[in-house]
């Protein structure tokens, strides 16, 4: 059984002296959803001087595990059985 902890998905919208700009980051936690915002935004977030400048508003939305897709074939044997009937 496979206990990894689920990703999320986070809508987030960063404002700034009336910009506003809406992304979607995929991470496992908020820890996570807040690095990928400084590593990617960090510099809309901050003024020249460094200082925080912006605000972060976000939406936290569950992304379900995919259903694993499996493909079945027959053996020879198989098929001759079921084209006879």
């Amino acid at each position: 059984m496979n206990l990894r902890q689920p990703r999320m998905r986070y809508i987030v919208k960063l404002e700034r002296n009336g910009e506003t700009t809406q992304i979607v980051i995929i991470a496992r936690n908020l820890k996570g959803m807040y690095r990928e915002i400084y590593q990617l935004y960090g510099h809309f977030l901050t003024d020249e001087k460094g200082n925080d400048a912006g605000t972060i508003s976000f939406e936290e939305i569950p992304l379900f595990p995919t259903v694993k897709e499996e493909l079945h074939t027959l053996s020879s044997s198989n098929r001759k059985g079921l084209s006879s009937k």
